[in-house]
């Protein structure tokens, strides 16, 4: 850093540089030169007064900050002591604590996920913290509900976890109309099946469970999964209040010129739909696979699994079938938990029938080995992308994403010690 400051860098000289005292024997070891005159300086016993001190005058900068990250600064250390395969060990991070607010509990509604995990949201009062205002706070489950012992209508503090999600820290007053600690129903609030419980969570079995459907269909037709054209959030919606679409498979088998004549459905409009959805019939199987909601099968699991040699979805039935897991776990990513879910899944009534009314409507189930590829496929082997900010030419830039995978590359959702490039568009 010292070096960068003297090239004409801009350099934080908001640093703290701490050593072992003199008698450990070791303060020669850790003298250093071209120290900025404005950084902090002192021993181990000063680092307390040091976090303090930075964190009463977080409030006057001109920038947001949620934490300081304490670093060791002997590079042969570092060496020694490594990464986890999310974080270097020699550095860690120290959170300030989460801004408050005081704020009364309104009422508790229930979320119902693609995946059918049924989730509470407390409605509250609306309260400023941290610069934005707070009126929708998660739960998560029963029993992180019963740990609060919240109940509708307590006064309850909230705050923002890392200065960005919401939470109820705790019950400072109970409710004076005696509700007593709220519970999750016994049935499901959009189809009435009866909940059941996985580890700590309450699901809806139900798969045609109208919320769970719906979840599935705004999941499929995202920018970051299938990405059609024309086909927002609200078309969704419009469609699906309608009876149009009752599942994914839907969306290839509807006839989009009856919506003529419905209101925000012009020509031109329908016209863009029926193109948009006819287009990402082509989407590679990498892309179709994630984007079909089956729960942990993101983006990295299907890569992991294509390249495993699990290339067509034919693979995993079978694998399914048979039950064999060791297949699943030779794969490096691939563990005992996702092996399990993929065996269940793939196994399932439901995922069988979505699976074959869309290969009938022409999507990709199997990843074809490009022979014009074959030649780059090499070309960023062994290399961590990350990707940040806007392309002209890769819109969602996750394209520019599968670009680097189709040539044997890596991509990371952040810059780590492992990271070898950063791609950088505008507004980065």
């Amino acid at each position: 850093m010292g070096y960068l400051r003297k090239l004409g860098f801009k350099v934080s000289s908001r640093v703290g540089y701490f050593f072992p005292p003199a008698e450990s024997g070791n303060s020669e070891k850790f003298k250093v030169t071209h120290i900025d005159p404005l950084w902090f300086t002192g021993g181990f016993d000063s680092l307390g007064d040091y976090i303090k001190s930075r964190t009463e005058d977080r409030e006057t900068l001109p920038y947001e900050i949620d934490g300081l990250v304490i670093k060791v600064n002997e590079t042969d250390v570092r060496d020694f002591l490594g990464f986890t395969g999310h974080h270097p060990r020699w550095a860690i991070a120290y959170k300030f604590e989460s801004p408050e607010g005081i704020t009364e509990v309104l009422d508790i509604d229930i979320q119902v996920g693609r995946t059918g995990r049924i989730t509470p949201v407390a409605r509250v009062s609306p309260v400023s913290i941290g610069g934005s205002t707070i009126s929708n706070v998660t739960l998560h489950n029963q029993e992180y509900i019963n740990i609060l012992d919240l109940a509708v209508g307590d006064s309850v503090t909230v705050s923002k976890r890392g200065d960005v999600i919401p939470a109820v820290e705790r019950v400072v007053e109970k409710n004076e109309k005696g509700y007593s600690v709220w519970k999750l129903p016994k049935s499901c609030p959009s189809c009435k099946a009866p909940l059941i419980v996985k580890g700590a969570h309450h699901f809806c079995p139900n798969n045609s469970c109208p919320a769970q459907v719906k979840g599935r269909i705004f999941f499929f037709i995202a920018r970051n999964q299938m990405d059609i054209d024309g086909f927002g959030p609200e078309t969704a919606e419009f469609l699906i209040n309608k009876g149009f679409v009752k599942d994914i498979a839907d969306i290839y088998s509807f006839d989009y010129s009856k919506l003529e004549g419905y209101p925000g459905f012009g020509s031109k409009k329908i016209k863009l739909l029926s193109e948009g959805v006819k287009k990402s019939i082509t989407q590679p199987y990498r892309r179709v696979l994630p984007s079909l909601g089956i729960p942990e099968i993101g983006k990295k699991v299907a890569e992991l699994l294509i390249q495993g040699g699990f290339r067509d979805v034919e693979d995993l039935f079978t694998i399914a079938e048979s039950g064999d897991r060791e297949s699943l776990l030779a794969i490096k990513g691939i563990g005992e938990r996702i092996a399990e879910i993929i065996i269940e899944e793939f196994s399932s009534d439901s995922v069988i029938a979505m699976v074959e009314k869309l290969k009938n409507a022409g999507l990709n189930f199997i990843e074809e080995e490009s022979s014009d590829l074959n030649d780059l496929l090499q070309v960023f082997e062994g290399q961590v992308w990350c990707i940040t900010g806007s392309f002209e030419n890769f819109k969602p830039r996750t394209l520019a994403g599968e670009e680097i995978v189709k040539r044997g590359g890596r991509t990371v959702s952040a810059v780590t010690g492992k990271t070898t490039h950063l791609l950088a568009g505008e507004s980065s």
